[in-house]
């Protein structure tokens, strides 16, 4: 296979409370298949509507059938009438997520990314990065994104290719050495691609070469502290595609 997972790490946005992390990942590396998705923070339960999402595109195509089914999952999570008012009406209000997912096309030498919200996916060498998705510029994450919604009306639908609520695209790396696949949460796309318009290259590269979680966290950790990583919760994975 073409696809090598070299790193893969998640930080929540509050050290003392792991489990609260609403980021979720999948991978499938026997079949190229990478998929990541944000939880929106403001919703009722976006932890396991995230975790739903990764977990059932990892066997099927992202299409609207996929999500009724995801959604009809959720509401098997949660019974309203068990809740209090206020939980009951976040739960009706919905809960959201964004959806990168990765899918190597070995046969071709390119690889498929499929992008809903802001998660944001870097396609790169060793000199540096070449494409982003869904985003090009910092600036663009000031926008409000569109999410995969619980409530299903909320969907426009994915498979009508004149709205921009799914963005897709084919990166190839036929006749090439090393490509390198990043897809990672907002708050580190923010950092990364502001970084680059600062003229800071060597965040690419911090990214690009990492290996151990540690090293991951002290990052992380270290830009909050220093201001240029907003805090959220912050996840990477790192592929090589050869």
């Amino acid at each position: 296979m073409a696809l090598t997972i070299l790193f893969t790490g998640t930080v929540p946005k509050h050290s003392d409370a792991p489990a609260d992390n609403e980021d979720a990942f999948r991978i499938e590396a026997a079949l190229g298949r990478i998929a990541l998705s944000d939880g929106a923070s403001e919703s009722f339960d976006a932890k396991n509507w995230a975790q739903l999402i990764v977990a059932n595109v990892m066997s099927a195509a992202l299409t609207n059938d996929l999500i009724i089914a995801c959604a009809g999952a959720y509401e098997q999570l949660h019974d309203p009438a068990l809740l209090t008012w206020s939980k009951a009406a976040a739960y009706e209000r919905g809960s959201f997520a964004t959806l990168l997912l990765a899918q190597d096309k070995a046969d071709l030498n390119s690889v498929e990314i499929t992008s809903v919200g802001d998660s944001l996916a870097v396609w790169g060498n060793e000199k540096g990065f070449i494409e982003t998705l869904p985003y090009k510029s910092s600036r663009e994450f000031d926008e409000k994104p569109t999410l995969l919604a619980t409530r299903l009306v909320m969907n426009p639908s994915l498979e009508n290719a004149e709205n921009n609520f799914c963005q897709s695209t084919t990166w190839s790396y036929e006749g090439l050495d090393r490509c390198y696949l990043l897809c990672m949460t907002d708050a580190l796309g923010h950092w990364l691609l502001s970084r680059q318009e600062m003229g800071d290259f060597e965040a690419y590269t911090k990214l690009r070469t990492m290996s151990e979680l540690d090293s991951f966290q002290r990052l992380v950790e270290s830009e909050r502290e220093a201001g240029n990583l907003r805090r959220d919760d912050t996840t990477l994975v790192l592929a090589l595609l050869t």
